[in-house]
């Protein structure tokens, strides 16, 4: 026993340094070398991780508040007719969808979002101007009567009076303004919107129940009629050109005057 006492005892005083043998400073050393934190002994990452998931949940509360002030209307078959609170009118063709904040629309702005295909009619008011995100496209107008159609392949805008804006998602970047009864589209991922001709004379006519013809070939009043309606029509005298004004909600009444103004049977067809 003896020895071996005097062997630690030679141990220590060969080996011996002033602050060599320091606990707190090994301790301490330990804690940086394994990124505890001092104090508690956490680790660091304990804490980043602790951030994270408090961003997150203030994100997803965020998220839910900024959500809930959108009301969405969405339309599955039929022709559906909503009056804006700032006293404009929507008519949302089927398939379609509008969202628009719903406390302070009107009064603190005039945003909305679409899919599908929508006509607006659009009540005057300089100090907010109407706004739609549509797709990739933005409208802006402070009153006027227009169509927004979107899809997978981009934004289309056909304008029935006044004027209206029309960019990407972006404005700031610029845009182009259309006025009554020019077209324009923005195609999916395109950097701009460009001018295009009309699908067809009277693009809005489903909404409208409005159709004017300027000396149109008479295969292209039939086949736009025919798109509207939901069916097809057809008459021996093809080469036979249309001017005029028709109004109404039944085929069978604009057939007859169209009838009427040149002088041939036009045969109605449901699909």
């Amino acid at each position: 026993m003896q020895d071996i006492q005097e062997k630690e005892l030679s141990f220590v005083a060969r080996y011996f340094r002033r602050g060599l043998f320091n606990p707190a400073r090994a301790w301490k050393r330990f804690r940086a070398a394994n990124a505890l934190r001092s104090g508690y002994g956490r680790p660091v990452w304990g804490y980043a991780l602790a951030c994270a998931c408090a961003v997150a949940v203030i994100g997803l509360f965020l998220f839910t508040r900024e959500s809930r002030r959108w009301t969405t209307t969405a339309v599955a078959q039929t022709v559906q007719e909503l009056q804006l609170p700032d006293g404009s009118r929507a008519v949302l063709a089927p398939g379609a969808t509008l969202s628009f904040h719903r406390k302070g629309f009107g009064r603190r702005d005039r945003e909305l979002r679409m899919e599908g295909t929508a006509y607006f009619s659009v009540a005057r008011n300089e100090a907010l101007p109407f706004e739609i995100t549509a797709g990739e496209g933005f409208i802006r107008v402070l009153g006027t009567r227009f169509q927004v159609a979107t899809d997978e392949t981009g934004t289309r805008v056909d304008v029935v009076d006044g004027r209206v804006f029309f960019s990407t998602s972006c404005p700031e970047t610029g845009g182009i303004v259309l006025t009554r009864g020019k077209h324009a589209e923005l195609a999916a991922g395109a950097a701009a919107p460009r001018f295009c001709p009309a699908d067809s004379p009277n693009p809005a006519g489903w909404t409208t129940h409005s159709y004017r013809y300027d000396n149109v070939p008479l295969a292209d009043v039939l086949r736009e009629l025919g798109d509207q309606f939901g069916c097809t029509l057809s008459t021996a005298d093809t080469d036979r050109r249309l001017t005029g004004q028709f109004e109404g909600e039944e085929l069978d009444e604009i057939v007859f005057l169209i009838e009427e103004a040149l002088g041939i049977q036009i045969e109605i067809n449901t699909l």
